[in-house]
């Protein structure tokens, strides 16, 4: 089969490898669509000695069909559509015992991180409690936009209780804060983008933003002022930019919340100031619970949202270098591999 990995900085390979055969309590998915996720975009920039493994293949969003059974496995069948939850947890902790998987205390590798295999590849043995149904009225990319960065802008959305009560700050409009805008404004809310890319601010316009900013112009919160002289209510923060981080409370009302989703940098740093005399609310978050799954797929088919939308760039997996490049650049919406 043909898979991905990380060669070196900035380099992609073509791997050709034999197809895997699942153990027991396993499956194998042949891959339908696939993305690029900016956490895949940190080792193909910065390279570890793990991700360069000449064994490795890269990816975790993982969408496609059950092609074989391993022993033991009772509840699937071979051709049952599929989406993947990446992050692999222990299932004894409290909190992957209330469905909150994502914050399990006794985390394994993840698929497409750590060095186990993930979805860049024809093929992928995945575990059975890592399977989610996909349900009729998602294709398989949507499914694979789903399987991290449609529920990873979703979730803080429910955490901020986005409604139409609120102007949301989207800070950084990549994939996640697209995806945010196009959400969020089925919730209701007045949106205001913000990011560097022309292309960007354009494409959350076509997703609902009322209003973007280029905040290379000048300070963010005055531009926002000259709209919403009060400021914003909530706030997303998706690029992970220190400097994005120093502007959030000059973006936010008093009494305001903001989510941290980015990790673009290892550090947050903001005024202490406007943390404690507005009082403001900063949270992070991580992906989204297992148990979430079905209600972001009612909200999809309640609102008739296509997450697919958000994908401007479709590549097969012999173009992966073509692909990793152009999501890199960060001027696009979500990169994705798509099967035949």
């Amino acid at each position: 089969m043909k898979a991905l990995r990380i060669a070196g900085e900035q380099e992609v390979a073509v791997l050709d490898r034999p197809t895997p055969r699942p153990a027991a309590g396993e499956v194998i998915v042949r891959m339908k669509a696939t993305g690029i996720c900016g956490s895949d975009l940190h080792p193909y920039r910065h390279p570890s000695s793990v991700h360069l493994d000449p064994g490795f293949i890269s990816g975790h969003e993982p969408c496609g069909v059950i092609e074989a059974l391993g022993a033991g496995v009772e509840s699937w069948r071979v051709g049952d559509p599929v989406v993947v939850y990446f992050r692999r947890t222990c299932g004894q902790c409290e909190y992957c015992r209330t469905g909150n998987r994502n914050v399990c205390t006794s985390r394994r590798q993840s698929y497409g991180h750590q060095g186990l295999d993930g979805s860049h590849a024809e093929f992928m043995r995945v575990e059975t409690p890592c399977l989610m149904p996909k349900p009729e009225h998602l294709t398989f990319v949507d499914g694979a936009v789903l399987a991290c960065q449609a529920g990873t802008a979703y979730y803080p959305l429910t955490r901020l209780a986005v409604s139409g009560r609120d102007v949301l700050v989207v800070s950084g409009l990549g994939p996640v804060g697209l995806l945010a805008t196009l959400l969020a404004s089925k919730m209701g809310a007045t949106i205001v983008g913000i990011d560097p890319s022309a292309e960007r601010r354009a494409f959350a316009e076509t997703l609902g933003a009322a209003r973007t900013i280029d905040p290379t112009a000048g300070p963010v919160g005055e531009a926002l002022r000259e709209t919403f002289p009060e400021r914003a209510d909530k706030l997303i923060e998706t690029s992970g930019s220190n400097q994005a981080h120093a502007a959030m409370g000059d973006l936010l009302k008093p009494l305001g919340s903001a989510a941290i989703v980015g990790l673009g940098s290892s550090d947050f740093k903001m005024p202490l100031m406007h943390l404690a005399h507005r009082e403001l609310t900063v949270f992070g978050t991580s992906i989204y619970p297992f148990a979430q799954y079905e209600e972001i797929c009612q909200f999809v088919k309640r609102h008739q949202i296509s997450l697919e939308s958000v994908v401007t760039h479709y590549f097969g997996l012999e173009q992966g270098q073509e692909a990793y490049a152009t999501a890199a650049a960060a001027n696009s919406g979500k990169v994705c591999f798509r099967f035949d």
